[in-house]
């Protein structure tokens, strides 16, 4: 399972996904929503990096584990990436709003959007560099 393709699928995957992370979480969702929202403390940043990365990994490793329903390359990893983002957010993201007067409604749906196109993006990547050969077994 852990063969050149995953490694190198997890690399370029965990480049994009914190590009686009920065953009979106840092500076967009900053200005939009964090900035108004009390009681949140700021963290080293490359904690958020560092957890990009062992996402990327679970997403590649659970990807080699469903490859042959959604099948290889971009078009197959974008539809698994559809499915993981959306499986990933919904119903997810309401959960911080039941649980914290200051977060927003509006900040769960931007939230389950961005996780459904985070992960459309990286399945997307991730089917460009990771190819299979045979079936894994799933247990």
């Amino acid at each position: 399972m852990m063969n050149k393709n995953f490694w190198i699928a997890v690399v370029v995957g965990s480049i994009v996904v914190n590009v686009i992370d920065f953009l979106v979480q840092g500076m967009l969702f900053q200005q939009m929503f964090y900035s108004k929202m009390q009681g949140l403390k700021m963290t080293n940043p490359a904690w958020f990096m560092i957890m990009d990365v062992i996402l990327v990994i679970v997403f590649v490793w659970f990807y080699d584990k469903v490859y042959g329903s959604f099948g290889g390359g971009m078009n197959g990893g974008m539809k698994f990436g559809l499915y993981y983002g959306v499986v990933m957010s919904f119903p997810t993201m309401f959960f911080p709003y039941l649980m914290w007067e200051s977060v927003m409604y509006g900040y769960v749906w931007a939230s389950i959007i961005y996780g459904i196109a985070w992960g459309v993006v990286l399945g997307t990547v991730v089917g460009k560099f990771y190819m299979k050969g045979e079936a894994t077994p799933a247990a």
